[in-house]
């Protein structure tokens, strides 16, 4: 058999499984990343792993945009989460405060859209585009555009002080146009004012995340985020109305038929590497997780532009920290001082990848210097996930048990990196017990046309201390 074939979809079922339900939208739209795998995945794993809520903490060490705690809390379990992304932690942190005053939200929305048309006329724009004929999704009293001015001195806006010099040049070139820009920074800046902190800023804030990759941006994802033609203006306020409105209703849906208290529920800022910030939390039972996989995919560029103009990352410096605390998965975001691939210099299935890419590079002639990174991405990716999996495994209860989705991936020199069954003997190395790696589903390679395998690893902590041989 060629060891670069590909197993072809053994069923129709795996060309739609990775698509949300209809009956999972509430919450989990709020915001989604397009290749992020469905809550019916969670739901799945947790009845296959025998997850109880009365003894199981659920944890997400790579949490993305929540999917695994938000429905392990649906089905009443406690969850534990982190995540390197801040545009992550700010999307978990929203989706997972169940207990917040809906009432606050209604209050302050009407305070800063009054605030929000003031600015907007501060840059001589108009509270709605002059080509938008949309409708509210939600027909709300909120949305009032013809109430009185803000009190003097409250009607200032400088988009120059609102985001960080600089900070402008992170955003890709065109992924926004200047007049959709000035509303989201506009609309930012009204809830700066009138909501400082607390859990409803999250949620608002969630919200115009939401609103700039749907309607003020100019960008698409198709799995990659590309960039769309440039549009002049966009309806930034009444899509970030509907957004709340929705988001409003889909709480208010959920709290008529759960009563708090609410299963305990923590998110995180953590490079999965070392998990330091739970070294205190309670050991875990179940982790459902999918880590980024090992190409050339740019995980903070799928959320720089939210991230940017809410004011989560301000600077070069701060997107390098972001990237300093991410696993090694592509050549943006590798250190001259990284070494996690001290951890697999003596694991013979990740040495024989990355030898396998060096000597495709050289037969190619490939000399450029990313090109030449990508035998050391393949080790340290899997240096990282060494480390990972040695961090997490303390924390672990005993008997605990893991789901990891992975991808296999083509993208160094057309290589088949089986990232599932490459991470089984790291695993193993640590002293996991690898229980099997399971079909998810099969997804066309952009870059090769093929299809390539999307598996679960599943592994369960030992559920005794190892005896050392003295």
């Amino acid at each position: 058999m060629n060891p670069e074939a590909v197993s072809e979809p053994q069923a129709q079922a795996y060309a739609t499984k990775n698509r949300i339900q209809d009956n999972d939208q509430p919450i989990h739209s709020w915001y989604r990343f397009v290749l992020g795998y469905p809550p019916h995945l969670v739901r799945e794993y947790l009845e296959r792993l025998d997850a109880d809520p009365q003894r199981d903490c659920v944890f997400d060490p790579f949490c993305g945009t929540a999917t695994t705690p938000v429905e392990a809390r649906l089905h009443g379990f406690q969850t534990l989460s982190c995540d390197a992304n801040p545009m992550s932690v700010l999307a978990a942190r929203a989706k997972l405060c169940w207990d917040i005053d809906l009432a606050g939200v209604r209050a302050r929305l009407r305070e800063i859209l009054v605030l929000a048309v003031s600015y907007f006329q501060n840059v001589g724009l108009a509270p709605v585009p002059e080509a938008s004929h949309q409708l509210p999704l939600f027909p709300s009293p909120t949305m009032n555009v013809h109430a009185p001015p803000p009190p003097a001195g409250e009607n200032e806006f400088r988009p120059e002080e609102v985001l960080a010099p600089g900070a402008f040049a992170l955003i890709p070139r065109g992924f926004i146009s200047r007049k959709p820009m000035l509303r989201v920074l506009a609309l930012r800046s009204a809830i700066d004012t009138v909501e400082p902190e607390t859990s409803i800023r999250d949620f608002l804030m969630l919200a115009l995340a939401n609103t700039i990759v749907l309607s003020a941006g100019n960008v698409g994802f198709g799995p990659e985020v590309y960039r769309l033609a440039p549009r002049d203006d966009a309806d930034v306020l009444g899509v970030f109305v509907n957004t709340v409105e929705g988001m409003i209703f889909d709480l208010e849906r959920l709290l008529k038929g759960t009563r708090p208290p609410f299963p305990p529920s923590h998110v995180l800022q953590d490079d999965a590497r070392t998990l330091t910030s739970i070294k205190d939390s309670p050991p875990v039972g179940i982790t459902i997780t999918s880590p980024p996989y090992p190409n050339e995919k740019d995980y903070t560029r799928t959320t720089r532009l939210e991230s940017v103009l809410l004011g989560l990352i301000r600077t070069k410096k701060d997107l390098r920290a972001v990237k300093s605390m991410l696993l090694r998965s592509n050549t943006r975001n590798v250190f001259s001082r990284d070494d996690d691939d001290r951890c697999v210099t003596d694991i013979r299935s990740v040495t024989h990848l990355a030898e396998q890419v060096e000597k495709r590079r050289v037969q190619l002639g490939k000399t450029s210097g990313f090109e030449r990174l990508y035998p050391r991405v393949v080790l340290l990716y899997f240096g990282g996930m060494y480390r990972h999996l040695a961090s997490l495994l303390p924390k672990l209860r005993r008997g605990a048990k893991c789901a990891y989705v992975l991808g296999d991936q083509m993208s160094y020199l057309r290589v088949h990196i089986r990232t599932a069954s490459v991470l089984a003997d790291i695993a193993t190395r640590l002293g996991y017990h690898v229980e099997g790696i399971e079909l998810w589903r099969t997804r066309r390679s952009t870059a090769t046309g093929l299809d390539l395998e999307e598996n679960v690893l599943i592994m369960q902590a030992p559920k005794a201390k190892r005896q050392r041989n003295d």
